[in-house]
């Protein structure tokens, strides 16, 4: 599965695996994946700066797509 079919994925969607072809998805505590981007956007309507809420935002996102690719297991999904 390629990094980029794999950061797009979260506990509620499924995907087929290329390699065996049985549906699979992240864990479910993918969730807490996003915290990062939160922070980012907390941090955009707390700050004064423009430029420093897009630079937090960017970095918040950033940081999720990492934890969800390289972090977060897949796990095989019985829901098909």
């Amino acid at each position: 599965m390629t990094l980029g079919r794999k950061s797009g994925l979260g506990p509620g969607r499924v995907i087929d695996c290329a390699a065996c072809g049985k549906p699979v998805t992240t864990h479910p505590m993918a969730i807490f994946a996003a915290v990062p981007a939160f922070v980012g956007g907390f941090v955009a309507l707390r700050s004064g700066s423009l430029l420093l809420g897009a630079a937090a935002v960017i970095a918040g996102v950033v940081t999720m797509a990492l934890i969800q690719t390289f972090v977060v297991p897949l796990v095989r999904s019985d829901s098909r």
